[in-house]
């Protein structure tokens, strides 16, 4: 076991006794000793006249809390942004003793909610953003300034000691100009598009809750005993969402708990990598606050949370746009927590040791879920989800009805999301979409919708929708064939001649434009074409034929490679086997998806529009076959935007955000690589002559693809008993040891 699974596997046992625990004894937590002077309550508005105005402090029964003072921070309302900031609105000595059940209760002679242990005048600001705090030896005055240079941190201090202290805010994050500073780390609210008129602690924990402002609602307790918070209240993370094909307009939090549950006092928090700009620290960052405040678990007991771009159901609870960061590339911890008090890109394993740290900004962890792919980035819960093939799980659920985390589907259209609603029963098999193992192969017709090639699916379905909500019949196969060209040779393997290098780009003019075919010794070229499709005219669209290079009369050399340039090549046309002539006559796009096809009997011509309808499916083939076909691509977003269909299954790139200027095949596996872009020595163009080797690739590698996945099982599965492609140990029949070796390599080859 490494350095790495041994802390993890000992930080998963703390996370688990500490949830086992509730949130009574949780290390850094206050409110946990008895003895300390804390504020537990407050009101600062109401309907109509403030009659009732409070603040509770809880002590030692029958100390003396002379010498305390309470301050209120807010604005000065009569200076400019960000000059408010830090003003000191209200002072309050304290005096008297402690009642018997340990609360000390402050509110002016209206109070409607009984007899307080001292009187004054409160005059509460509402709403706006308001810092109490409970101060020993204070020597100022209503009027000062704390915060003299406004930067959101107390510069003048006038006490000799916090005892106690709670911001309430009507953002989340103040910003000193359009919401005024506060200071202090335990923040609560906003309620809705305001600040609280009513906050409270639980008993229990100590964490922060949002109360009614109506005083009649019976959230008020001055004097007495706050409710208990925890322990008593089944609620639990139900259903995630964090990624999806296109944008991810609908990502969504789903909170099972008892109908009218209030989520006062929740939060839902998502550790990661700390990714911002020179971060070095990759572990226990804070990525992802969202503050529940406000949200009530509807009748149905299933709490719908997202923002206003989710179009698959109505949430319950909308969020804003700076709520639910939810990042989809690396593993990721989601916790449902109470009295949350940190901030983003807060650090909560400062060592990196996959462990939380013994103080953290929350009071209670109430639930929690990993969400994993295959990278190393820390887990802090038990609860694991993932991953979901090589990639981190986009989709996961408690299935109904044991509550066991279970994968989804990455479409968010496929079927296996229940937003709002009961989820999916435990024991089904996986929601069918593109590229899922079971959903059938892409050339043969099948009664459910989808296939298992996840990128001729994407296409497909892009254009014929049936495909994937209905059925994959005839005319999806058809497709298929002619698009996807399923059945010729797969990125890694050569045909009996294929594509071998290729330069469209480079840094300045493209003197260095090249081609180069490689097969076996003395093969005809005769009957061959290099055809370039990218794009034409606005009229055109994608499709037309941007490039022809007729290689008649030509035949591969006897060092097996066939290289094509223009006359302007740089170094040298000695190992060139074809300099064609004229001014740019390759004229190879370089910003836009382009797709190199090597056809035989072709009867095309320059600017033919081979995709009529621009629906990425080509309905002019003016060629008898083709022996191979490679896509740049610059984005494989579909349908494509700012750029052109791509056709063919074999793709490489984008480089970065740009299409590969250079592409080359390993001479030994004769998988794709992006080279270099720079033509300035040292290159790693060779044309004319032999490729490097890169290695074979890893065991399970069926197609040579450089990863083993979906498409490796499938070869193995569908040769179940038999022999030939998914025999990865050699040994003559595909069996058990094969889907071993397949399953032990799963991910990329390194």
């Amino acid at each position: 076991m490494t350095i790495r699974t041994i802390r993890l596997f000992a930080n998963l046992s703390a996370i688990t006794s500490s949830i086992a625990l509730g949130s009574i004894a949780l290390a850094g937590n206050e409110w946990a000793d008895p003895a300390s002077w804390m504020i537990s309550e407050l009101r600062v508005d109401q309907p109509g006249i403030d009659l009732s105005e409070y603040i509770e402090i809880r002590g030692v029964p029958g100390a003396s809390i002379d010498g305390l003072t309470l301050l209120v921070i807010g604005d000065n309302d009569a200076a400019s942004p960000p000059a408010q900031n830090g003003t000191i609105e209200a002072v309050v000595a304290l005096t008297g003793i402690v009642s018997s059940n340990g609360r000390f209760v402050v509110a002016e002679s209206s109070f409607q909610f009984g007899i307080p242990n001292q009187v004054a005048i409160l005059n509460f600001e509402n709403p706006d953003n308001l810092t109490f705090l409970l101060v020993s030896n204070f020597v100022g005055a209503v009027g000062d300034d704390v915060d003299p240079n406004d930067d959101g941190v107390i510069d003048i201090v006038l006490w000799t000691a916090i005892k106690s202290s709670v911001a309430i805010v009507s953002t989340a994050t103040p910003d000193g100009v359009t919401s005024d500073f506060v200071y202090s780390m335990n923040r609560v609210g906003p309620d809705g598009a305001t600040s609280p008129s009513q906050v409270w602690r639980c008993e229990d924990s100590g964490a922060w809750r949002v109360g009614s402002s109506d005083t009649t609602a019976g959230s008020d307790t001055p004097g007495a005993p706050n409710p208990v918070c925890g322990g008593t209240v089944a609620i639990r993370i139900s259903e995630v969402r964090i990624d999806q094909p296109g944008n991810d307009d609908d990502e969504y939090i789903e909170i099972q708990g008892p109908p009218g549950f209030n989520m006062n006092g929740y939060a839902y928090v998502v550790i990661g990598d700390n990714n911002t700009t020179g971060a070095v620290d990759l572990a226990g960052s804070i990525e992802s606050i969202t503050p529940l405040d406000g949200a009530i678990i509807p009748s149905s007991g299933y709490l719908l949370i997202a923002k206003a771009t989710m179009l698959i159901a109505v949430p319950d609870f909308i969020v804003g746009t700076a709520s639910m960061n939810f990042e989809n590339s690396d593993n990721v911890t989601h916790f449902l927590v109470t009295g949350f008090t940190g901030l983003l890109n807060d650090d909560v394993d400062a060592d990196n040791n996959c462990m939380l740290d013994a103080v953290v900004p929350w009071g209670a962890i109430v639930d929690s879920v990993a969400l994993t792919g295959l990278d190393t980035t820390c887990i802090y819960s038990t609860s694991i989800a993932g991953p979901d093939s090589p990639y981190t799980t986009a989709h996961a659920y408690r299935c109904f009805s044991d509550g066991t985390w279970s994968i989804g589907a990455f479409n968010h259209l496929a079927g296996g999301d229940t937003p709002g609603a009961q989820n999916r029963a435990c024991g089904l098999p996986p929601v069918l979409e593109c590229g899922e193992v079971t959903a059938g192969l892409c050339t043969v017709a099948h009664a459910n919708g989808y296939c298992s090639d996840s990128i001729c699916c994407t296409l497909i379905c892009s254009t014929q929708p049936t495909c994937c909500s209905v059925t994959w019949d005839s005319a999806c196969v058809a497709a298929a064939a002619e698009s996807c060209n399923q059945g010729s040779s797969a990125s890694c393997i050569k045909g009996l001649v294929a594509f071998n290098e290729i330069r469209i780009d480079e840094t300045g003019t493209d003197f260095n434009e090249w081609v180069e075919l490689v097969g076996a010794a003395g093969t005809s070229l005769n009957d061959l074409t290099i055809i370039v499709i990218g794009d034409g005219s606005a009229a055109l669209g994608s499709g037309p034929i941007e490039a022809i290079v007729r290689l008649v009369g030509h035949s591969i050399p006897s060092d097996e490679h066939f290289a094509v340039a223009e006359s302007t090549f740089a170094w040298g046309t000695s190992n060139i086997d074809l300099v064609l002539p004229g001014t740019n006559p390759l004229n190879f796009e370089n910003s836009d998806n382009v797709t190199f096809m090597l056809v035989s009997g072709f009867v095309g011509s320059d600017a033919q529009d081979l995709d009529l309808n621009n629906d990425g499916v080509l309905d002019v083939m003016p060629w008898t076959s083709i022996l191979d076909s490679i896509a740049l691509i610059k984005t494989t977003t579909l349908p494509p935007t700012g750029t052109e269909w791509y056709y063919g299954p074999n793709t490489i790139g984008p480089d970065g955000a740009f299409v590969p200027g250079h592409i080359w095949r390993c001479e030994d596996t004769g998988c794709w690589n992006i080279g270099l872009f720079d033509t300035v020595a040292p290159h790693d163009d060779t044309p004319g002559v032999a490729n490097i080797n890169c290695g074979f690739p890893c065991a399970g590698d069926i197609n040579l693809d450089g990863f083993v996945d979906a498409q490796d099982l499938s070869a193995v599965l569908a040769n179940w008993n038999g022999s030939g492609s998914g025999d990865v140990n050699g040994d003559g029949t595909v069996g058990g040891a094969d889907l071993s070796a397949v399953l032990a390599n799963w991910g990329q080859c390194i």
